[in-house]
């Protein structure tokens, strides 16, 4: 594991083909839920010399609350074809489909978010050209999904009577 928290794991095609982490010379470097996804699908990896199962990727190498919920929305965004992949923060996923770039915001239901944290987010988002999504997943891992879009005061037109 590296100080950024990415993780190590040695470039082979299986890893390759399914265009996560970043290739750095012999090796790509992966998002814990990335990792995770990589052991899910079934591709060998291995840690002191034992094959990892899901359980150990998130038992070593887990940092934040939100790997489990993030690598639960990495799974289902490729189980709908999109080829979501780990940036921009721990809880940030994205993805491309046609012209179109999208940044999901994954967390929890009922988890506390406020407004400007949100607002915050959306505008970085939008600043590095990505349409902006939320991502909730509920107590049984169940996925639904927001489009968000910023809305200032000053553009909103008063409708009167």
């Amino acid at each position: 594991m590296l100080e950024d928290g990415s993780i190590e794991v040695e470039a082979s095609p299986e890893v390759e083909r399914l265009g996560l982490g970043r290739r750095v010379g012999n090796t790509v470097l992966l998002d814990v839920s990335e990792l995770a996804y990589v052991v899910y699908r079934g591709i060998e990896v291995t840690h002191e010399g034992r094959m990892l199962t899901l359980r150990d990727v998130f038992r070593h190498f887990s940092r934040s609350k939100y790997d489990w919920i993030k690598f639960s929305v990495l799974v289902d965004l490729r189980s709908r074809g999109r080829r979501a992949r780990a940036a921009y923060g721990v809880n940030t996923l994205v993805y491309e489909k046609g012209s179109e770039k999208f940044m999901v915001f994954v967390t929890e239901e009922n988890a506390p978010i406020t407004a400007s944290e949100l607002d915050a987010w959306a505008d970085i988002a939008a600043k590095k050209g990505f349409e902006a999504v939320i991502a909730v997943v509920d107590a049984h891992g169940d996925v639904t999904y927001y489009r968000a879009w910023r809305v200032h005061l000053e553009d909103l037109v008063e409708r009167g009577g």
